[in-house]
């Protein structure tokens, strides 16, 4: 096994590696061209320096407009939803495969090569927020994707006397019911939307494709986040690693793997679970599979989209059982660890007067249950700045649970939901440190 390196030492002060420069820097170091997308969203330039920092590229080499490729290597990327740092440590002893990158890693990181196993994710530490982060190099600030489920912005403001309803939410994953175009709606251009080959247009040759659950082919988040490449549906993990290779072969430059099975695992039954063990171990199949199979000369990227915690009845806070809690708060959205409150009001000034006052009063109940209570205003410390998009959904309060602590309504969360094991969404090192284990074959 090779592993990549850069010729220059990494500079101990290099920044870790964060989600939304991978796709990027894969797309130059494969030997594709991305243009520049609109203000907010991930420049050609932020992604060759990410790529030569990572030793992907030599320091000085290729990816811009006007810059041929340097030692370009076809490239897939496996993108592992809920897999966070912290769980792939700690139960790395059932992934043999994953062990061996995640040492040859870490041990490149101490010789002062390469990028390390670890790199941040957004926040929120959400599949919508993160995946759209990822296909689009944007935060959520900038892409509007800012929960797994926001208030629709069809509707009119909320009023005063308004209750919480799930029939009031968008749900930024599914897309459901009536709501806008994702398209149109978020529509920073995807990196795959920027990308073309080195040697001109794509015409029938396209410069990248997504392998994932047949199902995703124009579904909601596809078009708002991921849109813009050819995608090959496989519905069972053990098929993906042949379709990956099969693009290869065909000279797909990039090739964008999705896994989500162990979110799921993880979601229903704790990331501590039996069960969620066996979608590792599945996957850990899966990466051995690819790097068996792959053509020599293919290099492989693996990442999430954000880590989990586990919690219990002990650390589950209804909204409902605490009347200052419930006060002034018109609608509950996001998800229970990081909760989007809105509150009615007969304009602009009144909103943010009840906003104010509902934080200061979340913040003296919830205490140190609560990682961080903000009001809109304040969010683009963690979300980015919001732009204008941004600001028409995110809630006027955001409350980000600490530990293990969930925020629940009964009125808007389903009984599943309600009794979810599995959790992410917060800000805590276990959800928002992340993977980025690089070899080439």
């Amino acid at each position: 096994m090779t592993t990549a390196r850069n010729p220059v030492d990494r500079p101990a002060a290099a920044p870790v590696p964060h989600l939304r420069e991978v796709l990027g820097a894969a797309a130059l170091a494969s030997g594709l061209v991305l243009a520049d997308g609109p203000e907010g969203a991930l420049t050609s330039a932020q992604a060759r320096d990410a790529a030569e920092r990572w030793g992907l590229v030599p320091d000085g080499g290729a990816g811009g407009e006007g810059a041929g490729p340097v030692q370009a290597l076809p490239t897939v990327v496996v993108l592992v939803d809920g897999l966070g740092l912290d769980q792939l440590r700690e139960r790395r002893g059932h992934a043999p495969a994953l062990r061996a990158l995640l040492a040859d890693s870490e041990a490149d990181a101490r010789e002062g090569r390469g990028p390390g196993p670890e790199a941040v994710t957004c926040r929120p530490t959400t599949t919508a927020a993160a995946l759209t982060a990822l296909g689009t190099g944007a935060l959520p600030g900038t892409t509007g994707m800012v929960g797994y489920s926001v208030r629709n912005p069809l509707l009119p403001p909320a009023s005063v006397g308004d209750a919480p309803d799930a029939s009031d939410l968008l749900s930024l994953i599914s897309w459901e019911g009536r709501c806008p175009d994702p398209r149109a709606w978020q529509d920073v251009p995807t990196i795959f939307e920027r990308l073309r080959r080195a040697d001109g247009p794509a015409g029938e040759r396209p410069p990248a494709v997504t392998i994932g659950p047949a199902r995703f082919a124009g579904s909601g988040l596809t078009e708002a986040g991921l849109r813009g490449a050819p995608h090959i549906g496989a519905d069972a993990m053990e098929s993906r690693a042949g379709h990956a290779v099969e693009a290869l072969r065909r000279g797909v430059p990039l090739v964008y793997l999705y896994v989500g099975e162990l979110d799921h695992a993880g979601h229903a039954h704790g990331w501590r679970s039996e069960k969620w063990l066996t979608q590792l171990e599945r996957l850990d199949a899966l990466v051995a599979d690819l790097r068996r199979r792959v053509p020599h000369g293919t290099r492989i990227m693996l990442t999430a989209d954000h880590g989990m915690v586990d919690t219990d009845d002990e650390h589950r806070l209804l909204i409902t059982d605490s009347p200052g809690l419930l006060r002034d708060v018109a609608c509950v959205a996001g998800e229970p660890r990081l909760t989007h409150l809105y509150v009615g009001g007969r304009d602009d000034a009144e909103r943010a007067e009840r906003a104010a006052a509902v934080a200061e009063r979340w913040r003296a109940e919830l205490g140190e249950q609560a990682l961080w209570i903000g009001t809109r205003d304040e969010a683009g410390e963690h979300l980015g700045p919001l732009n204008e998009r941004a600001r028409g959904v995110t809630g006027d309060v955001l409350v980000a649970a600490a530990g293990t602590w969930v925020v629940l309504d009964p009125r808007v969360h389903a009984n599943a939901v309600l009794g979810m094991p599995g959790v992410h969404g917060s800000f805590t090192g276990a959800e928002t440190r992340i993977p980025l284990l690089i070899t080439c074959v």
